[in-house]
């Protein structure tokens, strides 16, 4: 995975309008097929160089990338990297995006997350509970 393309489409992405129903999906299939390309360099990013503003965004395609994949790797690093996500070390002001900056306190993080966590776990075929 070429983390420099997916920073570039994760920012491309953040441009997009809400309402810009299009240019999400074509979007969120870029950013599923850059996460797919080589699923145990994804799950390293997650791992060791993913901040807690792309993670939160990168979220929208877990359950996409966790389809495609079918990797039981991957949902289980998206349950460690949350699980570092603590209310002391969660700072809702130094976010870049405005929106997460102003609406997306601790609570609603970690609830937001654990829900596209708990659909990628879904979208395993046969999917079983990962502990």
């Amino acid at each position: 995975m070429n983390i420099n393309v997916l920073k570039a489409e994760l920012s491309h992405r953040l441009s997009l309008h809400i309402n810009d129903d299009f240019g999400l999906e074509e979007s969120w299939k870029r950013l599923t097929n850059i996460m797919s390309e080589n699923i145990y360099e994804t799950i390293e990013f997650f791992k060791h160089k993913c901040t807690d503003e792309e993670f939160f965004w990168l979220s929208e395609v877990f359950s996409d990338v966790a389809e495609k994949t079918q990797s039981k790797d991957f949902v289980q690093a998206l349950k460690q990297r949350l699980a570092q996500v603590t209310r002391d070390n969660y700072v809702q002001a130094n976010f870049n995006n405005e929106h997460i900056r102003t609406y997306i306190d601790y609570d609603e993080y970690i609830r937001s997350v654990q829900l596209e966590i708990d659909y990628a776990e879904n979208a395993l075929i046969g999917a079983q509970s990962i502990k």
